[in-house]
């Protein structure tokens, strides 16, 4: 028989928990849906605002309903009985799965549930996180396309199938049974058929017959023609189900209509934005395939493209800045030059300058993932790249430019490190023309070459001193590097029982004899914009296991100590062999070393980060997320890596006292247990907290209650007393 208290404290706690969730899910800019599966049907209990922009279901409509209504006729009903399994035993499940707006509109739903479950296991809620990733599929076909298209032209493939390649490309985005045909126009003004294989004669003829064909004028949306009954009944039972064709024109050099892009469907009606853009996409596409008979694409491609390297040339890249100034973007012109350029050509010569500003172009295009940049050829030894800037400044963007030559290149078969000098400039809200904004970061680019190793110079003063301390600290943190000039420290990790020291945690300290201390959060960020984070981590390593070596050969206690990676690190070619032949060099048995990941580790690439996990567990190293609870993503992967440890971030724990992140941190715990984690609490500051995390099973923990961040000579006398 149920206890009626404690059904009132479960009831009271997943009310608490549904609280925190929609608050929590309000702020996400991914749609994010609660279903409640104690109750029949599992019902929506709560959707946000991000759902409803995706799908155009307002939360009335959908409250008390079961997912169900997102699906369709071409939903793979397949897939969603291998997810419902997986939420039937309590797992994660993850998805592309084809779902359906509240118009009727298909798209491609990027989605992960994580079931959130009690003590006992019970399930109490369902988060499911939606993405519409309909574009991305579309950009991913129209790229496979590309190459299709490319790859037949280099084979001889005849005109005809390789626009029947665009057609079926065009009839899997629509409605089931829709057909494509492409049409061009003759000298004559009469009409062949360049790709129709799935079309009925019939219906090409109607829409032949349609006068609005003869117009000489280019409509700016798709011409839209219905089928009259009187017609439907004359053709042929094949064609009869269509009752509408939606067609897009393609235009010549002098912008009159020379073809038509036409998708003949089962209804009458107009198309969606998103069908007509999609449409849009198609005919450039049309027109570079058929471009390619006529040698006009090869014509296009002499005149905006430098022959060297294939990037844009100068003209190109006018064309663009002009193009940002009529749209009334703030955005900056960096030009690029490589220090040793005319070493480079004296030594190799211009081709394998050349070859070296393509393998740049291609670095450079990676900066700035979320922005994207425009890339030519400004000289003969410089590059020019523009790209959006965020409220009128770019430099924290910027600073990513001196990460691309971390690496070295290949130049004349051997590898070759480079320096870079890159001058900029702002449109900073006065309108002036490319030639201008050019001249200026010119301007800038003749004071970057004045200065050693990588430098960048702005064509505005620099007034800001946080802006100013940022780059002095870009400046030197390589010597600091080579100096050894970074500290370590170690903050204790202890048995929340008894508080006795179990491990540490390793945090790198600098004090530059230049700018003095230099807070980590500061030199950190750096140290990866500059591609100097793998050097940062390396020095940090050493010293930790040094300072372990030392324990070992006199015979001392060990103790593991946790060492933070960064994306950059972890994904780093060789990044295992390089941690293996360390501990090896210091005679250190990895067990010694635990390594902490952030959540984000797993965002990067999920299958690559799953096989150097398993490499460092086979070698014996231990794994640690840090910061937890941060991020809503690692719900999804977490069963999936072999970790050992999950620390709760510090912002939980100084909140216990509220109700909402209490039940968080339980369920981070039950979590972590049902995983067979062990849980580390950060940032532990008052003595009140112990005893709550104590009841909710945490075991470990770290803050400056126990201990603050010590020396390496600190922390040997605390051990010795």
């Amino acid at each position: 028989m149920d206890n009626p208290r404690k059904t009132q404290t479960d009831k009271a706690e997943k009310a608490i928990l549904f609280n925190w969730l929609q608050r929590f899910g309000s702020r996400f800019r991914t749609g994010f849906i609660l279903t409640d599966p104690s109750v029949s049907d599992d019902p929506v209990v709560f959707i946000n605002e991000a759902f409803t922009d995706i799908t155009g279901y307002p939360s009335e409509e959908v409250i008390g309903q079961n997912l169900r209504f997102m699906q369709g006729e071409e939903t793979d009903m397949e897939l969603i009985e291998e997810i419902n399994k997986k939420l039937r035993k309590g797992m994660p499940a993850n998805a592309e799965i084809l779902h359906y707006k509240k118009d009727g509109t298909p798209f491609w739903n990027e989605l992960v549930i994580q079931p959130l479950v009690d003590e006992r296991g019970k399930v109490l809620f369902t988060a499911s996180f939606i993405l519409d990733v309909t574009e991305r599929k579309k950009d991913e076909s129209l790229l496979r396309l590309q190459e299709a298209i490319f790859s037949g032209i280099n084979a001889g493939e005849e005109l005809t199938d390789l626009l029947q390649k665009i057609g079926n490309v065009v009839e899997s985005f629509f409605p089931e049974g829709s057909v494509c045909s492409i049409l061009f126009k003759e000298q004559d003004d009469g009409w062949y058929i360049g790709a129709a294989d799935s079309v009925p004669d019939q219906l090409i003829g109607e829409m032949l017959n349609n006068k609005a064909l003869g117009n000489k004028y280019v409509p700016e949306d798709v011409i839209v023609m219905e089928s009259s009954e009187l017609t439907v009944r004359q053709v042929e039972k094949s064609a009869s189900d269509f009752y509408s064709n939606w067609s897009v024109p393609t235009v010549d050099d002098e912008g009159e209509m020379n073809g038509l892009l036409t998708v003949f469907m089962k209804k009458n009606g107009n198309p969606t934005e998103m069908q007509i853009q999609f449409l849009k996409k198609m005919v450039p596409i049309v027109q570079m395939t058929r471009k390619h008979y006529t040698q006009q694409t090869e014509y296009r491609r002499l005149a905006f493209t430098d022959p060297q390297t294939g990037l844009p040339n100068r003209h190109a890249f006018l064309n663009k800045l002009k193009q940002n100034i009529l749209d009334g973007q703030e955005h900056f012109v960096a030009i690029i030059e490589p220090g040793e350029y005319a070493k480079i050509v004296d030594l190799y010569g211009r081709d394998a300058a050349d070859e070296l500003f393509v393998q740049l172009g291609k670095r450079i295009e990676k900066v700035g993932e979320t922005k994207p940049n425009f890339i030519g050829r400004f000289s003969s030894a410089s590059l020019v790249m523009t790209s959006e800037s965020e409220e009128g400044s770019g430099e924290h963007y910027l600073l990513e430019l001196g990460a691309i030559v971390g690496e070295p290149f290949i130049v004349a078969g051997q590898e070759m490190f480079i320096t870079l000098k890159i001058g900029i400039s702002f449109t900073e809200g006065d309108k002036k023309s490319e030639e201008e904004l050019l001249r200026r970061a010119d301007i800038a680019m003749s004071d970057a070459k004045k200065k050693p190793g990588n430098a960048m110079s702005f064509y505005r003063n620099l007034q800001n001193e946080e802006m100013i301390r940022e780059m002095k600290i870009f400046n030197e943190l390589s010597k600091a590097l080579i100096a050894q000039e970074i500290d370590v420290y170690l903050q204790p990790k202890v048995d929340l029982k008894d508080g006795e020291i179990i491990g540490f945690e390793a945090l790198a300290r600098w004090f530059s004899p230049v700018l003095g201390p230099v807070p980590p959060n500061l030199f950190i960020p750096a140290a990866e914009n500059m591609g100097k984070i793998i050097d940062l981590e390396i020095v940090i390593l050493s010293k930790v296991m040094e300072w372990q070596q030392k324990r070992e050969q006199s015979g001392k206690k060990m103790y593991q100590v946790a060492v933070n990676i960064s994306v950059h690190h972890f994904f780093d070619h060789a990044f295992v062999d390089e941690l293996k032949k360390l501990a090896n060099n210091y005679d250190l048995s990895p067990r010694h070393i635990m390594l902490e990941m952030t959540e984000s580790i797993g965002l990067v690439d999920l299958q690559k980060a799953k096989l150097i996990f398993k490499e460092l567990n086979k070698a014996g190293f231990e794994i640690s997320v840090d910061d937890f609870g941060v991020g809503f993503s690692s719900l999804s992967y977490l069963p999936q890596l072999p970790l050992c440890e999950l620390k709760i971030d510090r912002s939980f724990i100084s909140a216990l006292d509220e109700p909402d992140t209490l039940a968080v941190v339980r369920t981070i715990i039950q979590l972590a247990e049902n995983l067979n984690l062990t849980t580390v609490a950060e940032g532990i500051e008052e003595e009140r907290h112990i005893e709550v995390l104590r009841s909710l099973g945490c075991k470990v923990g770290q803050g400056f209650y126990y201990y603050k961040p010590m020396p390496l000579e600190e922390i040997d006398q605390l051990l010795a007393e």
